[in-house]
């Protein structure tokens, strides 16, 4: 896994300030942090750029119809296991697939609309995917945390001389 280098107390802040409103303009940023406009949008633009930042509208499945949320933890064949996790990355029903250590290989999570929706997916889909050992499945009833705001560690800061 590859980690980001040579980030500076400016790239810190600009995190921090979109941690607080993604939507915040460029302007704003800058006069918080006293640079130029132009800075914070050259800044932007390379976080976007070497996948530091992503912008995403985050939604509640359970608000959208999708009223049976799953997390799968799926046990596969060792020499399967690449295989497998982009075979689930590819069914819409999943939207993320993690290749794991511990009990099992990989944690996916998918949405239904319904239990027989899920059913269906178990039996038609899932299973016919080559290299899966074992299945657990656990519905989530209830979100309290959600948070994907994640700030640098000092081991991708730049050092100050």
């Amino acid at each position: 896994m590859e980690v980001a280098a040579n980030l500076d107390d400016l790239d810190a802040g600009i995190i921090r300030h979109l941690h607080e409103d993604a939507r915040a303009p460029a302007k704003a940023i800058a006069d918080s942090l006293g640079v130029p406009e132009s800075t914070v949008r050259n800044r932007l633009s390379r976080l976007i750029k070497s996948n530091i930042i992503e912008f995403a509208a985050l939604t509640n499945p359970l608000n959208l119809g999708h009223t049976t949320w799953i997390m799968m933890e799926i046990e596969v064949e060792t020499k399967n296991i690449r295989c497998v996790a982009k075979k689930l990355s590819d069914l819409p029903e999943i939207y993320f697939v993690y290749i794991t250590t511990g009990s099992f290989d990989i944690f996916a999570g998918a949405t239904f609309s319904s239990n027989a929706e899920f059913v269906d997916f178990l039996t038609n889909q899932l299973s016919n995917v080559e290299g899966i050992v074992r299945v657990n499945t656990r519905a989530i009833l209830e979100t309290h945390k959600r948070v994907f705001k994640f700030s640098p560690k000092p081991s991708v800061m730049k050092s100050e001389k």
